[in-house]
C-alpha cells in the first residue's frame, strides 16, 4: 500500500508539473470569468508608442481568431492557439522568427474594445517556484512518513501521518496549478479528492498523536464517520459539479447557462473552504488537547512544535481566505501564492524541527543515525534556503523595484555560500583554539593514530620502530629519541632508528647496566646520585629510557633526550608507562607477522615444487600412454592411429585444436592455418593430411617465402624445356606431384599478385599450365595454406587478392602461441629432451626444477621452435644427465 501510494502521488506530481510547464500561455490570469486578474509584462508587446496597456480588470473578448463568451471558451481558445501559428490566413496569430504573437481584444467596463499582442509560450517560472520549493520539502516528509508506516504499520498515528503526507502533495500541487489542469479530468479529480480530504486526514492524525484521544478509542467508528463523511460528500459534489459544467460546455449550452453553472461551482468551492477551515480549527484543538494532557516530556515538546507550526500558518491561510472573498481578482492574480507557501512551509518546518530535536516518531530506531542526520540536515538546509529566497523575493521587492527571479536566486545562493564559508572559518578557528589549549590531547590523539595505523598494517619491525620513535618523540616534545630492538642473537639489542643525533653506541648486550635495569622496571631516568645506569644513559644522550616488554620479555627500549620546553613531568612518566605495553604489543605483532610471512613463503615454494613435479609426472605418463596406444594400434592394424602426427600437449586449447583437426580432415575444403611463427602450423597441416581420406597420397609442401616469383611459379606449376634461360628439360610442378593428395602452401601471404591470379585459377578450375606451355593439365589437389601475417590488412594495402582470400579461408584453424599454453611446456620439454638426446647421443634424461620454472616463466616469442632450439643447446652443453 505504501509503495503504491508513493508511486501514484509521485506520478501525479510529475504529470501536474509537466502539464503546468508545457501548457500554452499568454501571460494573462483569470478564473471562472473573463476578467483579467494578473498580467506578466514580459508577455506583452509594445504597440509602438512606448506604453504597455493596463489590462488588469479588463474583460477578454477575443483571443486570436476565437470570440470568447465565457471562461471555458477562453481556456479552450488558449489551448488551440498553437495550431494557427503557421497559418498565414489567420492574421491574429503571427509568427516572428522563433516567437509566436497572439492578438487579444479586451474592453474595460463601459469602454470601447482595444487590442494588444501577447507572446504565446509556456507559463512563467516565477509563479511555479513556490510549488517546486515546497514539493522538495514535502518529499522529505513523505519519505519519513513512508519509513515509519513501513516499519510500524500498527502504530495508531503511522497510517494517518503517512496518508497526510501523501494527500498534501496532490492537494498543494493541484491547487497551485488548478487553472492549468482544469481541462484534464485525470488530473482534476485527484486534486479535488486530495484537497478536500487533506483537512480530514490531518484531523485524524491530530486525534491519534501523541496518544489516541479517549473518544477516538471509545467511539472509533463514529468518530471516523464524522471526520471523513462531510469531506467525502463535499469532494463528490465538487467532482460531479466539475463534470456538469464540462458537459454543459461540450453540449454547446448558452453563455448564460455556463456562467450560472460557474457561479454555482464557485460557491461550492467556497463551501469546501469553509469545511476545511472548520476541520483545521478542530485539528488545532486536538493538538492543544494532546499538548496539555501529554505525560511524556518529549511528546509534549513534539506537540508544542507542531502546534506553533499550525498557529504560524493561521495568519497566511486567513489572509488567503479573506482575499478570495473580498478581492477575487487579486486572489486569482497570485496574491495568495506566497502566503499559502508560507503556511505550508511553516507546517513543514515545524515537523522538521520536531524530528531533528526530539526524535519524533523515534526515527532513530527505524533508520541509521547517519541517514537520519542526512535527512534532517537536508530538510533544514532546504527550509533555510526557502526562507532566504522568500525574503529576497518578497521583502526585497519593497527595497528595490521588484527583484527578478534571477536576482532573487543569485542573492539567496550567495547568502548560502557566504554562510557556508563563515561556518567553515568558525570550525577552523575552533579547531585551532582546541589545538592550542589542548595541545597534549591533540598530540596524544595523533600519536595513537599513527601507532594504530602502523599496527593495522602490521609493517616490518624496523619500519614500526621508526614509527614508534617519531610518534613518541612528538608526544613528549623531545628533541632526540632512539629505539633499540632485540636481535635473534640472545641478549643483543641493536639500534633500529633515531631522531636527532645518532647515539654513541649502535649495539648493547645484556649484562650492561642499562639493559639489566630495564629488565627489572619500565622507566629509567637520570638520577641525582650517579651510578653505572645513569652514566650509560647519559652516554647515549638520553634522559629517559622506556622498556618495551611483552609477556615479561624485553623486546627493546626507547631513549628520549631533553625536552625543548623544560623537564619531564610526572604525568608524562605516567603516559610513558601506559605507552610502553602498547609499543611492546606492536613489536610482537610485527615480529609474528614476519615469522608467519617467512613460513608462508617456504610453504608456497614447496607447494610450487610439488605442483611442478606432479605436472612432470603427468606429462611423462601421458607420453608413455600415447606411445603405448600407438604401438598397440600399429601392431594390431598396421595403419596410423586416430591422429598419426604427434601433437604434444594436454591443455584445453590443444585438446580443442586436435578435435578441430579431426573434424576438418574428413572434408575436401581448403584450410587456412593461422598463427605466429614457430607454433607448429606445418605439423597441423600434416595431421590434417594424415587423418584425411587422401592419407595414402602425397603430402607436398612449398615454402612460398623462400622462392622468388619466377622460381615459385615454376615450382608450383612446372615448366617445359626452353621455357626460360636454364630450363634444360621438362619439370613436373608441385601441383602435379600432389595429385590426389594434399599441397601445403606455407607463408601464403608472401606470394606475388601474379602468382595469386594463377593460383586462383587453379583453385577454381582444377587445371594448371606449365610455364612455357599452353597445354592444360587437370589436377586433384586439396589446398592447405598457412600464414603468420594479417591477410585482412594485406587486402586493404592491395597486396593480397580478396577473391583468393575467400577461396583459401573456407576453414580457419588458429594455432595458439606457446605463451597461451604454458601448462604444456613441461610435456614439450621432456619430449624434446628424449628426442634430442637420441639424435645427439647424449645421456641427458631430465631437467631440474629451477630450469623448468625459468622455462615456464619465459614468454617465448619464437614459440615451440625457439623452445626446441633452447632444449637442443641445453642438451649439447649439459655436463651430466640433468639440464640445470
Amino acid at each position: 500500500v505504501a509503495v503504491m501510494a508513493i508511486l501514484s502521488v509521485v506520478a501525479y506530481a510529475l504529470a501536474v508539473l509537466v502539464q503546468a510547464r508545457f501548457a500554452p500561455d499568454v501571460g494573462i490570469r483569470c478564473t471562472f470569468s473573463l476578467q483579467v486578474a494578473r498580467v506578466f509584462p514580459e508577455y506583452l508587446r509594445d504597440l509602438g508608442d512606448g506604453v504597455v496597456p493596463d489590462l488588469r480588470g479588463a474583460t477578454i473578448r477575443q483571443v486570436g481568431p476565437h470570440e470568447v463568451t465565457d471562461w471555458p471558451t477562453l481556456v479552450r481558445s488558449l489551448r488551440e492557439l498553437q495550431r494557427f501559428a503557421h497559418d498565414s490566413e489567420v492574421p491574429s496569430v503571427v509568427e516572428r522568427g522563433s516567437e509566436v504573437w497572439v492578438r487579444i481584444e479586451l474592453e474595460h467596463q463601459g469602454g470601447p474594445r482595444f487590442a494588444t499582442w501577447c507572446l504565446l509560450g509556456h507559463p512563467p517560472l516565477e509563479p511555479t517556484l513556490p510549488a517546486l520549493l515546497w514539493l522538495v520539502l514535502q518529499i522529505g516528509l513523505l519519505a519519513i512518513g513512508a519509513i515509519v508506516y513501513w516499519q510500524r504499520p500498527r502504530e495508531p498515528f503511522a497510517g494517518p501521518f503517512f496518508a497526510m503526507t501523501v494527500v498534501a502533495v496532490g492537494a498543494y500541487l493541484g491547487g497551485y496549478h488548478w487553472w492549468q489542469i482544469v481541462t484534464q479530468p485525470l488530473l482534476m479529480v485527484p486534486f479535488v479528492l486530495t484537497a478536500v480530504l487533506l483537512p480530514a486526514v490531518a484531523l485524524h492524525f491530530y486525534l491519534s498523536f501523541p496518544r489516541p484521544k479517549t473518544w477516538l478509542q471509545q467511539h472509533r467508528l463514529w468518530t471516523l464517520w464524522i471526520v471523513y463523511l462531510v469531506p467525502v460528500v463535499t469532494a463528490l459534489g465538487l467532482i460531479l459539479g466539475y463534470f456538469w459544467v464540462r458537459s454543459l460546455f461540450r453540449a454547446g449550452a448558452s453563455s448564460d447557462e455556463v456562467q450560472r453553472a460557474l457561479a454555482w461551482y464557485r460557491q461550492a468551492v467556497y463551501a469546501a473552504f469553509g469545511v476545511a477551515a472548520i476541520w483545521f480549527i478542530a485539528g488545532v484543538a486536538a493538538l492543544v488537547h494532546g499538548y496539555v494532557w501529554a505525560t511524556d516530556l518529549i511528546e509534549r515538546r513534539q506537540a508544542r512544535w507542531m502546534l506553533w507550526a499550525l498557529l504560524g500558518s493561521v495568519i497566511p491561510i486567513a489572509y488567503s481566505l479573506v482575499l478570495a472573498v473580498t478581492d477575487p481578482l487579486s486572489f486569482v492574480g497570485g496574491a495568495a501564492e506566497w502566503p499559502m507557501f508560507l503556511a505550508s512551509a511553516s507546517v513543514t518546518g515545524g515537523f522538521t524541527v520536531a524530528i531533528s530535536r526530539y526524535r519524533w516518531l523515534r526515527l532513530d530506531q527505524l533508520i541509521g543515525s547517519s541517514l537520519s542526520y542526512f535527512l534532517i540536515s537536508f530538510l533544514a538546509v532546504l527550509v533555510y534556503y526557502v526562507l532566504v529566497f522568500t525574503a529576497m523575493l518578497i521583502v526585497g521587492s519593497r527595497v528595490i523595484a521588484g527583484p527578478s527571479l534571477g536576482q532573487a536566486l543569485w542573492v539567496s545562493v550567495t547568502a548560502l555560500v557566504m554562510l557556508g564559508l563563515l561556518d567553515l572559518i568558525r570550525s577552523r578557528i575552533n579547531r585551532s583554539m582546541e589545538q592550542y589549549y589542548r595541545r597534549d590531547k591533540t598530540q596524544l590523539d595523533r600519536s595513537l593514530h599513527q601507532l594504530s595505523e602502523a599496527i593495522e598494517h602490521l609493517i616490518e619491525p624496523p619500519v614500526l620502530a621508526r614509527h614508534l620513535v617519531n610518534a613518541s618523540a612528538e608526544l613528549l616534545g623531545a628533541n632526540r629519541a632512539a629505539i633499540y630492538l632485540a636481535e635473534n642473537e640472545p641478549g643483543l639489542f641493536r639500534l633500529a632508528g633515531w631522531l636527532g643525533n645518532e647515539p654513541a653506541l649502535a649495539e648493547l648486550a645484556s649484562g650492561c647496566p642499562l639493559v639489566d635495569e630495564l629488565s627489572r622496571r619500565t622507566i629509567v631516568t637520570l638520577a641525582v646520585n650517579r651510578d653505572n645506569v645513569t652514566e650509560q644513559l647519559e652516554l647515549l644522550g638520553g634522559e629517559v629510557a622506556v622498556a618495551l616488554v611483552h609477556e615479561r620479555r624485553l623486546l627493546g627500549f626507547l631513549l628520549f633526550g631533553p625536552k625543548a620546553n623544560g623537564a619531564y613531568q610526572a604525568e608524562e612518566y605516567n603516559l610513558l608507562a601506559a605507552w610502553a605495553p602498547i609499543g611492546g604489543l606492536a613489536l610482537q605483532s610485527a615480529a609474528a607477522r614476519r615469522a608467519i610471512e617467512s613460513l608462508n613463503r617456504e610453504v608456497q615454494l614447496k607447494v610450487e615444487k610439488i605442483s611442478e613435479q606432479q605436472e612432470r609426472i603427468m606429462a611423462l605418463q601421458r607420453q608413455l600412454v600415447l606411445q603405448a596406444e600407438r604401438g598397440t594400434s600399429a601392431a594390431r592394424s598396421g595403419v596410423a592411429a586416430d591422429l598419426p602426427v604427434e601433437v604434444v600437449g594436454s591443455s584445453a586449447v590443444v585438446g580443442q585444436l586436435v578435435d578441430l583437426v579431426r573434424k576438418v580432415a574428413a572434408s575436401p575444403s581448403a584450410v587456412l592455418i593461422r598463427g605466429e611463427s614457430g607454433t607448429g602450423k606445418e605439423l597441423i597441416a600434416r595431421a590434417i593430411h594424415e587423418c584425411s581420406p587422401r592419407a595414402g597420397k602425397p603430402f607436398v609442401k612449398v615454402h612460398c617465402a623462400a622462392l622468388s616469383p619466377t622460381l615459385l611459379e615454376s615450382e608450383l606449376f612446372g615448366h617445359v624445356k626452353g621455357a626460360f634461360t636454364g630450363a634444360s628439360g621438362n619439370k613436373v610442378g608441385r601441383f602435379e606431384l600432389a595429385h590426389g593428395g594434399t599441397l601445403f602452401l606455407d607463408e601464403i601471404g608472401d606470394i606475388s599478385l601474379d602468382i595469386q591470379v594463377k593460383l586462383l585459377r587453379v583453385l577454381q578450375e582444377k587445371v594448371i599450365e606449365r610455364v612455357g606451355s599452353s597445354e592444360s593439365v587437370r589436377v586433384d589437389v586439396r589446398i592447405v595454406a598457412a600464414t603468420h601475417q594479417n591477410l585482412e590488412r594485406l587486402i586493404q594495402q592491395e597486396r593480397f587478392r580478396e577473391d583468393l582470400y575467400y577461396r583459401l579461408n573456407v576453414i580457419t584453424i588458429a594455432v595458439p602461441p606457446l605463451r597461451e599454453r604454458r601448462e604444456d611446456i613441461p610435456e614439450l620439454v621432456h619430449y624434446f629432451l628424449r628426442q634430442i638426446a637420441v639424435e645427439t647421443h647424449r645421456p641427458v634424461v631430465d631437467i631440474d626444477d629451477e630450469a623448468m620454472s625459468a622455462l615456464r616463466q619465459f614468454d617465448w616469442p619464437g614459440n615451440i621452435r625457439q623452445l626446441r632450439n633452447v632444449i637442443e643447446r641445453a642438451v649439447v652443453v649439459a655436463d651430466g644427465g640433468i639440464v640445470t
